[in-house]
């Protein structure tokens, strides 16, 4: 049929439709997607109409069969012309039925930033657009999981940019934001517009507020089970009881309800008028506060350790002035949550050696010149911090 194509989304079909749907082909393009129902015995049946350009009243009774033969039914990426039809004939009132979105080019797009899941890329000088890595398929949802989860942040009272747009870009989708000539962070550190002393005491004071919120579970996955499934795959790496042990830490760990970011670095905060506001929130998590300085420690000590250039090339300054940073971060944050900081710190670098590990062995790295390095140093300090260590918990 030359009007439809066909993919899946979990247990529904998807029928993207293009061209016109007049009463000249309507019944083919019903027979098709009927024949395509019947062979995969769907559960639901999707309607994207971004290719559409018209539909006449006969394709509109098409429609209106199709969604009585299947248990689910939307309609998705209706032209502006398009939805003026549906809606004019009550399909918005019966149905699932949304508008398509806009489309912008990020080629040619400085990056303003990266981050675990997705890049940031500006625009025009006043507006920047997230977009997700494609991982799984279904970028869309992705990017609406974390518009909810930056709502859930911002109304707790955390400095966060709330996008006012969904765009196509490519094959995929982007969050928008007006950030009138805003820099990340990261940039005001390496061009030295912000001392690392005010940079490290903005990212402190930012943590240490997340760290001080509570959050409702519901909203968001556990960080401790995060890191427990990551773990797993450590055993069988690790000996035995070195395994056992850094297990039993983390699974040992209270399930706070306090708020995690999970991708917090200088790359993922914007500075809009001298005020930070953080823009990556897809990795939002509730847990223990050290799930998060591991990582931290690993974005400006642990990764640059043995090579030096990592730091440059990821942060955009040198690796000096990256652990600079971190200590004077870690001073700054133990200081606002009245912790001792070489507790602080033995934890964080316990986690980060692990989670260092952990990553190489992910990655199948782990046999390089460069990862042999790596993990002689990790493991050398993860078995010396864990006589040191009684509990992770901060």
């Amino acid at each position: 049929m030359s009007n439809a194509r066909f993919s899946m989304r979990g247990p529904s079909l998807v029928a993207a439709l293009f061209g016109r749907i007049d009463a000249n082909n309507a019944e083919d393009v019903e027979q098709g997607i009927r024949d395509a129902l019947a062979a995969h015995v769907e559960e639901g049946l999707v309607l994207d109409l971004d290719d559409l350009t018209y539909v006449s009243s006969a394709g509109l009774r098409v429609f209106l069969r199709l969604a009585r033969q299947v248990g689910q039914f939307s309609i998705e990426n209706a032209s502006s012309g398009v939805y003026e039809v549906l809606e004019m004939t009550g399909f918005t009132d019966m149905f699932d039925v949304s508008k398509a979105y806009r489309r912008v080019s990020i080629d040619g797009c400085a990056v303003v930033g990266r981050g675990a899941k997705g890049a940031v890329y500006r625009l025009n000088p006043e507006t920047i657009v997230k977009v997700i890595y494609d991982t799984d398929g279904d970028t869309l949802e992705d990017i609406k999981r974390e518009r909810v989860l930056a709502r859930t942040a911002f109304v707790a009272g955390i400095p966060t940019a709330i996008s006012y747009d969904v765009v196509r870009v490519g094959e995929g989708f982007g969050a928008v934001y007006e950030l009138l000539n805003a820099s990340t962070l990261a940039d005001l550190i390496a061009t030295g517009a912000w001392p690392v002393s005010q940079a490290a005491v903005a990212m402190a004071d930012i943590m240490a507020q997340m760290h001080g919120t509570h959050v409702s579970t519901g909203d968001m996955p556990s960080a401790r089970g995060i890191q427990l499934d990551d773990f797993a795959l450590l055993d069988g790496f690790l000996d035995d009881g070195t395994y056992r042990r850094i297990h039993a830490l983390v699974a040992d760990l209270p399930e706070d309800d306090l708020l995690i970011h999970g991708d917090y670095h200088a790359g993922n905060i914007m500075v809009q008028n001298g005020e930070p506001l953080l823009i990556d929130m897809d990795t939002l998590a509730y847990g223990n506060p050290v799930l998060e300085l591991g990582p931290v420690y690993n974005a400006y000590v642990g990764f640059g350790e043995i090579d030096h250039s990592i730091a440059e090339k990821y942060l955009g300054f040198s690796y000096e002035t990256s652990v600079e940073l971190w200590e004077v971060m870690a001073d700054r944050y133990a200081q606002k949550r009245g912790l001792d900081l070489a507790d602080v710190l033995r934890k964080a670098e316990f986690m980060g050696r692990v989670r260092q590990v952990r990553r190489l062995v992910a990655h199948g790295q782990q046999d390089t010149d460069h990862a042999k390095l790596v993990l002689e140093r990790c493991l050398g300090r993860i078995s010396e911090l864990l006589e040191e260590i009684g509990s992770l918990g901060l």
